[in-house]
């Protein structure tokens, strides 16, 4: 019988030459492991910042909506103040640059109205077919004090349909600065004489008695800084009030850009008929090591058009 010869399982070589083979598949194994879960971590962040800045532009939006397209402005650019630095109407060019924007907003008790049981028919409270005479406002489907009683109207402001065009210092048109009003297109309401009257601080120069006339109480204004978003509303420009009076209120962080883009090439400024504008803003994204990152390339950035109204 042919003995058996015992032979060892691998030569050292062979133990070695698996090892390695072994280390590059693992190797290769623990990348692809973590390619896939940072794609996932990638993508979840991802879509969980598209849906908060979708989320912010139409928060933002509905303010814009009552909006009055001559009273947008830009103030503060890349944030050098904080105040009313005014730096004009927006332009299209503003897609890289920072600037706090504001503006002056229809008070919504102009657009709901309230019903009149004497009569059987919806009154329009504050937005109203009107009659100017000296600083007179007569407006005879109104009813300012049961929607409002005593003065609370007092210093709150009337403006004009029409002619909101009107002037070339669009920083001095509402009051941006200085409280300074170049064009008569507002004036401030200085006692509530009856359901029907209104005294001003002076001519609103509405022409003809069919003449549209809307209130304003507040302005707005929105802020990115240091990755936070803010809203300030409840100031009067009118009044010399900024918005850095008030107190701001967060609607979201990672923010890194937000501005509004006109063209005027396509809308002309008309306040009977509002305009079209891109409300645009940017988060923060991720770098290749999946950390926050401000650069332009990584950021996630997203625009909704916007019809102001006025």
């Amino acid at each position: 019988m042919k003995p058996i010869k015992n032979r060892k399982a691998f030569t050292m070589i062979e133990l070695l030459f698996v090892i390695v083979i072994l280390g590059i598949v693992g190797g290769l194994a623990l990348e692809a492991l973590r390619q896939y879960y940072d794609g996932i971590y990638r993508t979840g962040e991802y879509s969980k910042r598209v849906a908060q800045a979708d989320q912010i532009l139409e928060q933002v939006s509905k303010y814009f909506e009552n909006g009055i397209s001559a009273s947008i402005i830009r103030l503060d650019a890349n944030n050098t103040v904080f105040g009313t630095q005014c730096v004009g109407i927006p332009a299209n060019a503003d897609s890289s640059t920072d600037y706090t924007i504001a503006f002056v907003a229809v008070d919504n008790d102009g657009l709901r109205g309230f019903w009149n049981a004497g009569i059987g028919r919806w009154l329009s409270g504050w937005t109203s077919d009107v009659l100017s005479v000296g600083n007179t406002l007569i407006s005879s489907d109104a009813n300012f004090t049961s929607i409002n009683p005593g003065n609370s109207l007092v210093g709150a402001a009337i403006f004009r349909s029409d002619g909101l065009g009107e002037g070339a210092d669009e920083c001095h048109r509402f009051g941006w600065e200085n409280a300074l009003n170049t064009n008569d297109v507002y004036r401030r309401i200085n006692n509530v004489n009856s359901d029907v009257n209104l005294t001003l601080n002076g001519m609103l120069s509405i022409s003809g008695q069919a003449s549209r006339a809307y209130v304003m109480r507040t302005a707005h204004a929105f802020r990115a800084k240091d990755g936070v978003f803010n809203m300030y509303t409840g100031f009067e420009p009118w009044n010399g009030e900024q918005y850095n009076d008030v107190t701001g209120r967060m609607l979201g962080d990672k923010v890194t850009h937000f501005t509004i883009l006109y063209d005027n090439r396509n809308t002309i400024m008309n306040s009977n008929v509002g305009n079209i504008y891109t409300l645009k803003i940017c988060l923060q994204g991720l770098d290749e090591n999946l950390s926050d990152s401000n650069l332009s390339a990584n950021q996630i950035c997203r625009e909704r058009m916007v019809h102001v109204r006025y």
